[in-house]
């Protein structure tokens, strides 16, 4: 296994706190491994011509989110 560390600013740091208490993730190396399991899906979609939407059925609103 690999070890990184990663220096974020305190916005960053707060943001990671946040997402960790929502997701009930018990440490921020939690939260990135998570994030990065997404971002990793995301972008093997995208490569293959899926794009992402969010839906808010209950305003009736669709946003694509482009990845880069």
């Amino acid at each position: 296994m690999s070890r990184f560390t990663i220096e974020f600013s305190e916005d960053m740091d707060q943001q990671i706190d946040r997402i960790a208490r929502a997701l009930n993730a018990p440490t921020k190396a939690d939260v990135i491994r998570k994030a990065l399991g997404l971002l990793s899906y995301v972008v093997k979609e995208r490569d293959e011509g899926s794009t992402l939407v969010l839906e808010n059925k209950k305003a009736n609103i669709r946003k694509e989110i482009v990845t880069l």
